[in-house]
């Protein structure tokens, strides 16, 4: 299915992304978590023994 260029912008679907459509009664709903296909494409990407908390730290300071 092709998903129109404006609504895929607004919702930030990206080429590889899955979206769920639904019908209420005579509208359909279309629903992206394109926060979810990030954590995919980088899930496992942290190769190292120091916990992410601790590596966000370092790299960023402590939070006030």
């Amino acid at each position: 299915m092709k998903v129109l260029i404006e609504v895929r912008n607004k919702l930030g679907i990206v080429p590889g992304s899955e979206v769920e459509i639904t019908r209420k009664g005579s509208r359909y709903l279309l629903v992206a978590n394109p926060i979810e296909e990030l954590r995919k494409k980088w899930r496992g990407k942290f190769k190292s023994n120091q916990k992410t908390d601790d590596y966000i730290t370092d790299i960023r300071g402590e939070a006030n």
